[in-house]
């Protein structure tokens, strides 16, 4: 069992540089490489994460706006023009 695992992590390194063209970098520059990877891709998921939830609820909500409109839009501007009517001297029924 503890020898199909290492052989298998031994592929997966294996591939990652023969991908990557790894196998042709020195030592240090394969540290920096994937230093430079590494923290890439740390901060993409971090931003992901902590952005990336706030970004689909403000989609959604111009979504359900753009879909629905708004109730309270809709109600002031009622009011705004039975205020101006009234204001005219004219009753609406």
């Amino acid at each position: 069992m503890a020898s199909a695992l290492i052989k298998y992590l031994r592929l997966k390194r294996y591939q990652y540089e023969v991908t990557f063209s790894l196998y042709m970098l020195t030592p240090t520059e394969k540290i920096v490489f994937n230093t430079i990877l590494f923290l890439s891709l740390s901060m993409l998921i971090l931003a992901v994460s902590l952005y990336l939830p706030h970004h689909i609820g403000e989609v959604a909500s111009k979504a359900w706006f753009y879909y629905s409109g708004d109730e309270a839009l809709v109600q002031q501007q009622q009011v705004m023009g039975a205020a101006a009517a009234a204001a005219a001297g004219r009753v609406e029924l």
